[in-house]
């Protein structure tokens, strides 16, 4: 069995421990001055001066310790790590579930231990933030649910990527909504080296989606462009190439298309078609992907390409949850009560000692007093 702190830092207050300490050996019980008939019938000695530090009342002592050493261990907020406790680290999921092009609920367990949701503008910022979120999490399994229409285009194995061996992966795909069957739509793409638009013949059956190749209408190789900075040309280009080797979306029309990155100069973008401004992707892996998100949004088609990811893929990319990981700082399981209950018991104890001390049940009578003090007096001497 181990421990871990909460707070450790708070473990520095046990230095309080000397204050009753120090209190219970500086305390001083000052003699009484009684009046005496006549010394000459006492022997004379001779009497040294001394001063004696020993403590008193070491029950009262202990008690007001005990109540520091409760208080300050429940303030450093201890975990005991027990076999039990470690054995249900793993059986409670914290899950986070990434929207992906989705207009349906998050898909989420109601046996989830933490749950939360995230949704934005590109696949690996959304990864991100889950992430971020997971790691803040007391030891539990992980998982990120990836919630969507899983469209292609939409996620790839370079965005599962960014998610570490130890957290599982899950998806749940939505329900297909309705749409013309059979439909046309296009794409840009290359082929043998020549750049053409491609109408696909799309029919939806209940569980996949199967395109024919239509026309192939070749383009101008100036109706897609990307400008840049000089120092992300090379990168532009090659995100552009490989987008376009994996097919955009594209309109029956003949329309121009410029995508303008941050930091390119905004006089080339002028009187040269449609322009879609756009940040530089990073990372840089994930150019292509926004490349193809940007050129998707600004596409305007009557329905959303159901181009659908197949189920075989998504069970191929999933994983179950692995064990909580080590690194993980634990919460606020409930130990730290106890010791709370501890300092509160020892407080009230310190208390009725305190006032036996002070308050003896049985008093002495006036006579009896003087002759205890006479007494203390003559040890004293």
């Amino acid at each position: 069995m181990s421990v871990t702190w909460l707070n450790p830092v708070a473990l520095a207050a046990f230095a309080l421990i000397a204050l009753p300490i120090a209190i219970h050996l500086l305390v001083r019980q000052h003699t009484r001055s009684l009046p005496y008939p006549s010394l000459r019938f006492l022997r004379e000695t001779a009497l040294a001066a001394f001063r004696r530090r020993a403590i008193q009342d070491a029950a009262l002592l202990i008690c007001r310790v005990s109540v520091i050493a409760a208080a300050v261990t429940a303030l450093a907020g201890p975990v005991l790590h027990t076999a039990v406790r470690t054995a249900g680290y793993a059986n409670r999921l914290s899950q986070a579930t990434v929207s992906v092009a989705s207009n349906n609920a998050p898909a989420t367990s109601e046996d989830a231990f933490r749950t939360a949701t995230f949704k934005r503008t590109a696949i690996a910022d959304a990864i991100g933030d889950a992430m971020r979120w997971l790691d803040e999490q007391p030891p539990s399994a992980r998982e990120i649910v990836f919630s969507g229409s899983f469209r292609r285009g939409s996620i790839d194995a370079s965005d599962l990527a960014l998610v570490p061996a130890g957290i599982g992966i899950r998806f749940a795909p939505d329900t297909p909504s309705a749409a013309p069957n059979p439909f046309t739509t296009s794409v840009l793409t290359r082929r043998d080296g020549t750049l053409v638009r491609v109408d696909h013949i799309v029919r939806l059956t209940t569980d996949s989606t199967h395109i024919t190749d239509g026309a192939a209408v070749p383009v101008p190789d100036d109706r897609l462009r990307v400008i840049a900075a000089p120092a992300d040309q090379a990168l532009a280009a090659a995100a552009l190439r490989a987008a376009i080797d994996e097919g955009v979306p594209w309109t029956a029309d003949d329309r121009r298309l410029l995508i303008v990155w941050d930091g390119a100069d905004q006089r080339a973008a002028t009187s040269q078609g449609d322009v879609i401004r756009m940040s530089v992707p990073n990372p840089s892996t994930s150019a292509a992907r926004a490349i193809w998100d940007a050129i998707d949004r600004a596409i305007p088609r009557p329905f959303v390409e159901p181009v659908l990811i197949p189920r075989e893929q998504l069970q191929s990319w999933s994983r179950p949850p692995g064990p909580p990981s080590p690194t993980a700082i634990p919460g606020d399981e409930g130990d730290r009560r106890w010791f709370w209950a501890a300092a509160l018991a020892l407080l009230g104890l310190e208390h009725v000692l305190r006032r036996e001390r002070a308050s003896p049940s049985t008093p002495l009578r006036a006579s009896e007093r003087l002759k205890a003090g006479v007494d203390a007096e003559a040890r004293v001497a």
